[in-house]
């Protein structure tokens, strides 16, 4: 379970997979998009881990969009949360938290904080964007207690983001437009390093949940090979095939057992979950 749950969920889309958008697809050098989230959402996650074939219920996370100001500027706040069910603290406690503001028009990243803790591992680290002149700013990055960097400028590429925001940007984008099987290039500037990442849309599909059953679509991050995966191992998201576009499911497997994350509840959606079957 080391760095897994809250990585694996808000990092669904990690990957090495790169391949070329139609024209259609492609806005300003980034993506055309249709929003799906709005200030007040919240999503809660309930994490399930498997060990020799038996599934325990081993952590929790929660996704929240607020709405703040930031250097005097409105800002869209998303903040997610990650932790491990109090009965196994004693065996590996994981405590994360991310947060990420995003520009309230364009929804890409301004600011970023990781807060995390696992087990007797630590990091914090603070990012600011300033996508105009294509750089990112490294406040500080704190490991295990440790200052190991400060203060620096790197290059982003266009349509640069941070782990938090590139999953409430895949939500945003119009699956409608993406072939089955097509590929989806992102820019993810994660722990000091660019990216050059992606996920592969499979289709749609229809899943029974203890929600009800709903119209999805299936997600394939092609994962970064050294990272918590092999490069043979798929993870697979089922989101709601509707403008909402809410992850429902998440499956993964992890170099020791293997992961499932459901959505336990949602409110304050932005659209009616026209996705629901059973209504």
């Amino acid at each position: 379970m080391n760095n897994f749950f809250l990585i694996n969920i808000i990092s669904l889309f990690l990957g090495i997979f790169l391949t070329t958008l139609s024209q259609a697809q492609l806005q300003e050098g980034c993506y055309k998009l249709k929003p799906s989230f709005q200030v007040g959402e919240k999503l809660e996650y309930k994490v399930f881990y498997n060990w020799k074939s038996v599934w325990m219920g081993a952590a929790k996370a929660k996704f929240e969009v607020r709405e703040t100001t930031l250097n005097g500027q409105p800002v869209l706040h998303t903040y997610a949360e990650g932790k491990t069910l109090k009965r196994y603290n004693w065996f590996f406690r994981v405590d994360d938290l991310y947060q990420s503001y995003l520009h309230p028009q364009t929804y890409q990243p301004v600011h970023f904080i990781r807060d995390i803790s696992e087990g007797n591992y630590t990091k914090e680290l603070e990012y600011v964007f300033d996508h105009d002149n294509g750089n990112v700013w490294i406040d500080y990055i704190i490991r295990k207690g440790k200052l190991r960097r400060k203060d620096e400028t790197h290059k982003i590429d266009n349509c640069t983001f941070d782990l938090l925001s590139i999953v409430y940007h895949t939500r945003n984008l119009d699956y409608d437009e993406i072939a089955v099987n097509d590929s989806i290039p992102l820019n993810l500037f994660m722990d000091g390093k660019m990216y050059q990442v992606g996920l592969r849309y499979l289709g749609k599909d229809t899943l029974e949940t203890e929600h009800g059953t709903f119209r999805c679509i299936k997600i394939e991050p092609i994962l970064i090979d050294g990272y918590i995966f092999d490069a043979d191992e798929q993870m697979v998201i089922w989101a709601t095939d509707d403008d909402n576009k809410i992850p429902l499911l998440i499956e993964s497997p992890l170099r020791v057992g293997s992961v499932k994350a459901y959505l336990k509840s949602y409110e304050n959606l932005m659209y009616e979950m026209e996705a629901r079957l059973d209504l």
